[in-house]
């Protein structure tokens, strides 16, 4: 089995990402019989969401979860829902438009209270309106399998601690 965390590089008024760091701190890890796969995507409107399904469907991921920093929050934040924007802030290339069709929101599929808990984090319903947001968006869209969102503030979060909430959503102990 597969586990898929993606975590953003560097963006406009975020030279080093905490979230990238992370996903690729837990590249290779083994929780049980799952083996993670932990990259870093370019803060891009469609190339980071796109590169998280692609990668997804390479890996026949049974789980992905999104990492983002979210500079301005205090904590940890599971995200229960995206929004669908058309127009936003500029991403890592310059680029506004964030090219969202469909319904007007689109809910993470996985058991968003079980990983919040796990993770000693708090649940949220704005997963913002950039990058982050179109990510979970589109993956949870495009993907059948449970589908989640993180958002990280400045200083980050320790691996052991997203480790352990991912094995609480594979079922084991937190």
């Amino acid at each position: 089995m597969r586990v898929l965390v993606t975590g953003f590089g560097p963006f406009p008024g975020v030279p080093d990402n905490p979230s990238g760091r992370l996903a690729r701190s837990v590249d290779g890890a083994r929780l049980g019989g799952a083996l993670v796969t932990g990259i870093e995507l370019p803060v891009h409107w469609t190339e980071g969401p796109e590169g998280a399904v692609r990668v997804a469907r390479e890996l026949d991921a049974a789980l992905v979860v999104g990492l983002g920093v979210a500079v301005g929050r205090a904590g940890v934040h599971v995200e229960r829902r995206a929004v669908r924007v058309e127009v936003g802030r500029p991403d890592a290339r310059g680029d506004v438009v964030a090219r969202l069709s469909g319904p007007p929101e689109v809910r993470a599929t996985l058991d968003t209270r079980r990983l919040a808990h796990a993770l000693g984090a708090r649940l949220s319903d704005d997963a913002g309106r950039y990058v982050c947001n179109a990510w979970l968006y589109r993956v949870a869209s495009a993907l059948e399998v449970p589908v989640g969102f993180v958002h990280l503030p400045a200083e980050g979060l320790a691996r052991h601690r997203l480790l352990s909430g991912l094995r609480a959503m594979l079922g084991g102990a937190p």
